[in-house]
């Protein structure tokens, strides 16, 4: 019943929308028309008058040197041009010649014309015979240029008159229009008052008291019900309003004891967890912490609020699906509370809701402290030993060394076999120390690197070049990669030279004889390149893989040689430059290890190392 009312009253108003629409369009089609007419039958005929005019002009200028000493009248072809464009345009006039006056004006014009190229060329035929009656006939000329520009201004003035009548027609047909356009658009406003009216009561009532009811909803106001007044679809729609506002009621009362319940469970499990635990938003805002992270932040003086040095660690870790956590105990944070060192490890893990949505993420310190400090510990303790058994140790080499040369006196074979094996022991032991030493100094950050923009092409060819021969004597073959506009890398030349040693001298130590040993340099995301090496042989089990880079760690098909410092010292390195380090490995076929450093912010490097590069 309320649909059958409302389509009526939308109809009407619809028709008479679409019927005004309809004569408007036909108007604007019926002046568009009048007017493309009024340009076609009179503007054409316009311009071929001025033109008409304008030639006869310029004919007669040009010819007006007659009467001088050396008269144009042998150069008729400006004469023939003339009289050819004006042949073209005079069609246009005897077309758009409506009445017989304006047809009468054509045809005396026609004539006119015609005269008038006739009697220029009787000028050249006297001129030409040396009839001094030319001047005569030249002067007949200006006569029938007067009545060429008389006929064509009164063809002008008539295309005149014809172009304003048109315009008042189309003025009148315009008035008549608005007059009827706004009859109509006075149709469509009494249709639609009436029809306002009479739904007024039976659907913008009810739809308000609805309105009403659902902004109670939205503040939680449940009991209210409201009244069922009509049986037509309004009254349907009020009834399904009352049977969901009651279910909403049973949801909400549910919903709110599921809500307490969950927020004790985690509130206590959040007090029990010993790290302090920040919850952030998608903005990193800070929304909770557990009283751990609430005691760490009063002790550092700033209450409610994340020191600046994990904000910046946030900054530089989006907000993703996945996690970000420090593994290496030297990346951890120093913070001092109530006048004691605490070393913490972030961990950073998103908080994703049931739906699959992101709400933001949560940032747990580890407490370290106990850890570092015997990491510390042993470090220091590495590098005491080492530094305290190195002097000796050279010592014991150099007795060796002169008994080798036998500088003490002759040795039996025996005993050049010991004292040989002996220094072969030394040395190794010396290396092992002076290793010891370095991953010690750079793990101290005793170490300074030299940091400067370079090229990876650079890199890639120091290394080359330096491994080619043994690479060969190996039994095995090089092959260089490198990927197109590579960017330049913030990188300590020597330092990094000395990674890709340690990588390339266990690919000859663990590839199969006869292989191919690859070297390569390509792009990395984000702003970062790769720097990889790979080899094919034994490779390295799972397990194999996650310890390889750790002190003193040796793979199991290992052939003795070596303390397992090198790739230790490898991961150092790229981590003092700020990169990052990994192998991957499928056992029995490839083994790949590459790090990546980041892209430098200067310049590219100086030409003389780019050109070397590229040799």
């Amino acid at each position: 019943m309320l649909r059958w009312r409302l389509t009526l009253g939308v109809l009407a108003t619809l028709l008479i929308l679409l019927l005004v629409g309809i004569y408007g369009v036909y108007l604007f089609h019926s002046l568009g028309s009048a007017f493309d007419q009024i340009l076609k039958d009179n503007y054409d005929s316009i311009k071929v008058c001025h033109f008409l005019r304008l030639t006869t002009a310029r004919v007669n200028i040009y010819y007006s040197r007659g009467d001088r000493p050396n008269p144009p009248y042998d150069q008729t072809a400006p004469l023939e041009q003339a009289q050819k464009e004006v042949n073209e345009r005079m069609p246009i006039l005897w077309r758009n010649a409506r009445d017989p006056q304006e047809a009468v004006l054509v045809r005396d014009l026609q004539t006119v014309i015609n005269r008038y190229f006739d009697t220029y060329r009787r000028v050249f035929a006297e001129f030409a015979a040396n009839n001094p009656h030319y001047r005569d006939t030249r002067a007949e000329t200006g006569q029938l240029t007067l009545q060429i520009t008389n006929l064509a201004e009164n063809i002008l003035q008539r295309n005149e008159q014809q172009m304003l009548a048109a315009n008042n027609r189309a003025d009148q047909q315009t008035k008549d229009s608005i007059r009827l356009l706004i009859l109509a658009m006075s149709s469509a406003v009494v249709v639609f008052v009436f029809t306002y009216v009479r739904l007024g009561q039976s659907l913008i009532t009810p739809i308000r008291s609805l309105t009403r009811s659902i902004r109670e909803l939205r503040a939680r106001h449940f009991e209210k019900n409201l009244p069922v007044v009509f049986s037509d679809e309004l009254g349907e729609l009020t009834n399904e309003f009352n049977g969901m506002a009651m279910e909403l009621r049973n949801f909400y009362r549910e919903t709110d004891r599921k809500f307490i319940e969950l927020n004790q469970v985690i509130r206590a499990m959040m007090t029990t967890l010993p790290y302090p635990l920040f919850i952030l938003d998608g903005h990193d805002a800070l929304q909770r912490l557990n009283p751990a992270a609430e005691r760490f932040l009063n002790g550092l003086g700033s209450p409610g609020r994340l020191p600046p040095v994990l904000e910046k660690y946030l900054a530089k870790t989006p907000v993703s699906g996945r996690d970000y956590t420090l593994i290496d105990l030297k990346q951890a944070f120093l913070f001092r509370l109530d006048a004691q060192e605490y070393y913490f490890l972030p961990r950073v893990f998103p908080i994703v809701l049931e739906d699959g949505s992101l709400f933001g993420r949560a940032l747990m310190l580890l407490d370290v402290t106990r850890f570092r400090w015997l990491d510390d510990l042993k470090s220091d303790m590495l590098a005491t030993l080492s530094h305290e058994i190195k002097t000796p140790l050279t010592n014991i080499r150099l007795v060796l060394h002169l008994l080798l040369e036998k500088s003490t006196g002759p040795l039996q074979e025996t005993q050049e076999d010991l004292v040989s094996s002996a220094r072969d022991d030394c040395e190794r032991l010396l290396r092992t120390l002076t290793s010891l030493l370095d991953l010690a100094r750079i793990e101290s950050g005793k170490a300074q690197l030299d940091l400067k923009p370079t090229d990876p092409c650079v890199l890639i060819t120091d290394a080359a070049k330096a491994f080619e021969d043994p690479i060969r004597a190996a039994g095995r073959s090089l092959a260089v990669e490198m990927g197109a506009d590579l960017p330049p890398v913030q990188a300590d030349r020597d330092r990094v030279a000395l990674v890709l040693s340690n990588l390339l001298s266990n690919a000859i130590k663990y590839s199969t004889p006869g292989s191919t040993i690859t070297l390569r340099a390509q792009g990395a995301e984000p702003n970062a390149v790769r720097f990889t090496v790979i080899n094919f042989g034994a490779g390295l089990a799972e397990s194999e893989q996650s310890r390889v880079f750790d002190k003193f760690y040796r793979v199991a098909n290992s052939n003795g040689e070596g303390a397992g410092l090198g790739l230790s010292i490898a991961r150092e390195i790229i981590h003092a430059h700020e990169g990052r380090i990994g192998v991957h490995s499928q056992p029995g076929k490839v083994t790949e290890f590459y790090f990546d450093l980041p892209k430098a912010a200067g310049e590219m490097p100086q030409k003389p190392q780019a050109e070397e590069c590229h040799k």
